[in-house]
């Protein structure tokens, strides 16, 4: 699994935790936002090491 995949997943199951947590209500929204959070500052953040 390389870090773009990860980024892809965190981003994508942001997205579905904070749908899920908009239509139920239930506090598992909040962690949504997080992980979409994450998945932008990996993708942001990929490629940049000291090579």
């Amino acid at each position: 699994m390389t870090t773009r995949t990860l980024a892809l997943a965190l981003l994508l199951l942001g997205l579905l935790l904070l749908i899920v947590g908009w239509v139920t209500t239930h506090p598992v929204g909040f962690v949504g936002p997080a992980l979409l959070l994450l998945g932008g500052v990996l993708i942001g953040t990929r490629g940049r090491h000291g090579r």
